[in-house]
Formats: C-alpha cells, sequence, structure tokens
C-alpha cells in the first residue's frame, strides 16, 4: 500500500463517493490533441479497473503478506503440548519440533529434540493421571518456564515455549502497550531511563 500515493488514494475515494451519482454515465476529459474533433469518454468501469481494483489487489496482497500460511504453521506447532493431545507415539511431535528448530537454526541445537522425546512422556502421564486435565495449552508452556527445576532439565524446550509465549498473536496487545508508553512518556517526563519506563508500563498494563 506504501505504493499508492496520497493523491491516489484521494482520486479513489473521491471515485467512490461519486459511483452513485455517476451510475451509468460517461465522463468526458479534453481532446487528446487539438486536431481531434471528438471527446475522448472515460466510462465508470475504466475508472473503476484503473484506480479501484489496483487498490484492491494491493490491499489483497498485504493481507496475504501479512497471514502467511507458514506463521500459522509455525504457531501450530505448539499444539503438541497440549496434554490432552498427548501420545505415547514415536513420532509424537518430533515434525513439529524440526520446525521449530529450523525456524530458529542460532537457537536450537539436536538437544531440543532429545529433550522433547524425553518431556513428551512426562505430558503423557500426565493425560493417563488426568492431573492437568483443565490446564490449556498455554498454562502448560507457562508451568515450564516458571517452574525451575523443569526449566534446568529442559533448557532449549523452555527458550521455545517462552517464545511461543512472547508471539503477538494479534496487534492489539502490541498497540495498547505502544498507547501506554505514549501516556507514561510524556514531554515533562523525558527524562526517564528504559528501564524505570518499562517498570512503570509493567505496573500500568498487569496491575
Amino acid at each position: 500500500l506504501k505504493d499508492v500515493s496520497i493523491n491516489e488514494y484521494k482520486q479513489i475515494f473521491d471515485i467512490v463517493d461519486k459511483i452513485k451519482t455517476l451510475s451509468s454515465t460517461n465522463l468526458n476529459r479534453d481532446r487528446i490533441t487539438r486536431a481531434t474533433s471528438r471527446t475522448n469518454e472515460i466510462s465508470l468501469e475504466e475508472i473503476f479497473n484503473d484506480k479501484i481494483v489496483k487498490f484492491i489487489d494491493k490491499v489483497i496482497s498485504n493481507i496475504k503478506a501479512r497471514f502467511e500460511s507458514n506463521a500459522l504453521k509455525f504457531l501450530n506447532c505448539f499444539r503438541i503440548f497440549d496434554v490432552s493431545e498427548a501420545t505415547n507415539e514415536q513420532e509424537y511431535g518430533i515434525q513439529e519440533i524440526n520446525t521449530i528448530r529450523q525456524q530458529y537454526p542460532d537457537d536450537f541445537n539436536d538437544d531440543l529434540v532429545a529433550e522433547w522425546k524425553v518431556f513428551r512422556k512426562y505430558l503423557f502421564v500426565q493425560k493417563q493421571q488426568q492431573k492437568s486435565a483443565i490446564l490449556t495449552q498455554r498454562q502448560q508452556c507457562i508451568n515450564l518456564v516458571k517452574n525451575g527445576m523443569t526449566r534446568d532439565m529442559y533448557p532449549q524446550l523452555s527458550l521455545a515455549v517462552e517464545i511461543f509465549l512472547c508471539a503477538p498473536i494479534s496487534t492489539a496487545t502490541v498497540e495498547r502497550d505502544f498507547s501506554t508508553m505514549n501516556r507514561i512518556l510524556t514531554d515533562l517526563r523525558n527524562r526517564l531511563t528504559t528501564e524505570h519506563l518499562e517498570q512503570l508500563m509493567r505496573i500500568s498494563i498487569e496491575g
């Protein structure tokens, strides 16, 4: 959309506003040359195809770029932490763990797969004992990160879970954070350090 100039935006919206009145009427513009005795008519369909259709195509391409299928598939990989879906199969979660590893090759190595093979047994035992039946996938991930012992036992798996928990599903949370920052960091408070600003934002957002 950045390729569309402000003037083109205005033209598009002006055309949309006039669609009802234009109906099937043709628009006339000046002659192309002095030798041309007739006027060059521009139909509503031509204007629509020239301006509005191109604008809609850009909107569609930007939406597709924003919601790439690969990004959604990556988030779906963390479904393996859902206790209700845990199985005792040897291949359970291996493909998803490899996808996470490929997404962040600088952060993970073969230990990630080894840790998962041990941790999935723990999930399966929980499922059988039904101790964590009420825990959601997100709660299970939070417990893995908060528990110091399991965090030490599964360092790479804990890092993968942290990435999942920090991933913004929508822009609403980020926009609220920026609004909070603008509300706190005013002109009179322009000497706040980054550390103090972060603390004040946490108090405001999380209470």
